[in-house]
């Protein structure tokens, strides 16, 4: 399996409380991301969205937005508009969507929160800013928009089924919406994303995913890049940011993370992720985290935890919403 592919299928991205929201001017909405990242999709009109210490960012039919977890900001009609509650919002809901706001120019936009494992996404999250924007207007648009147009379609006629398809459809669309961030000229300086864009690297960041467990050398590396020790080496840490030895360790300690937040024993994460031991897997494990394996799955499972609690309470009870 592709990294990539890897990644996102061991986050298990799920959309939650989605809404579409019709508001009109003037009209403002303020809201914490908390515990979970929020997904953005203007359908119509102009907006502004705003962010503590950035300038306002005014947003276009088709854009789209990725908000990491924690972070405050505002969608509004204008940059300095007076801004209510999301959690007020959310209390109009009829239906499927939330009419807010005056008389004046009209703004619709979808809302989801997007549920997954942040520690899965580690290695993809790690290279993304706090928000992600996406104009549907650049190149390569065309399935974003196209999934947009079938969600929009699933909502309009309600038909069996519905909701599962288009919290299906919502995560293709996070998905779709990475995907045209990390094409995007200049996103991705660094970092696996551009080793495996890279065309002398990629197929020896292959052969590394596909046996994280053999004891790789900087010679094995470069031969299959067809490349002097020396050279490899140093194109190797221009393109990744990393030397090859170190970007293997890192990989390595996040899969045994994965392993025990799986219900793996230290023993047998240390054997599927290429350590000869448990203690030298704890010792690798600590230096990288600060934490020994079990203390790290200790804080895994109250974080987890946390995050439900935190969705529980936010989860009207008679239907699934978000703003």
């Amino acid at each position: 399996m592709h990294p990539f592919d890897s990644v996102l299928d061991a986050m298990d991205v799920e959309s939650s409380l989605y809404v579409r929201i019709r508001a009109r001017a003037p009209w403002g909405i303020g809201f914490n991301s908390g515990c979970q990242a929020r997904l953005l999709v203007v359908a119509s009109g102009t907006a502004w969205f705003t962010r503590a210490g950035q300038p306002p960012l005014q947003l276009h039919p088709g854009d789209c937005l990725i908000i990491k977890k924690g972070t405050d900001c505002a969608i509004a009609d204008m940059p300095d508009g007076d801004l209510t509650p999301c959690s007020q919002v959310t209390d109009r809901v009829t239906g499927d969507a939330v009419e807010f706001g005056g008389a004046g120019a009209a703004c619709e936009f979808i809302s989801a929160r997007m549920t997954f494992d942040h520690t899965a996404g580690e290695p993809l999250l790690a290279l993304l800013p706090e928000v992600v924007h996406v104009p549907l207007g650049e190149g390569g648009s065309g399935r974003l928009l196209a999934t947009f147009d079938l969600i929009g379609r699933e909502e309009a006629e309600r038909g069996l089924g519905a909701d599962f398809v288009i919290g299906r459809l919502v995560d293709t669309l996070f998905i779709q919406v990475v995907r045209a961030w990390t094409k995007a000229e200049g996103n991705i300086p660094s970092g696996w994303l551009a080793g495996l864009s890279h065309h002398r690297l990629a197929g020896t960041l292959g052969l590394i995913h596909n046996d994280l467990t053999k004891p790789w050398t900087i010679e094995m590396l470069a031969r299959s890049a067809a490349m002097s020790r020396s050279a490899f080496a140093v194109l190797f840490k221009s393109v990744v940011g990393v030397s090859p030895l170190a970007y293997i360790a890192g990989w390595r300690i996040y899969r045994a993370k994965m392993l025990l937040a799986g219900g793996h024993s230290i023993a047998k994460a240390a054997e599927l992720c290429g350590y000869g031991s448990d203690i030298a897997l704890s010792r690798a494990f600590r230096a990288a985290t600060g934490l020994s394996p079990g203390q790290w799955r200790a804080r895994y499972r109250a974080d987890a935890d946390s995050g439900s609690r935190f969705e529980a309470r936010n989860r009207p009870v008679e239907r699934e919403h978000a703003s």
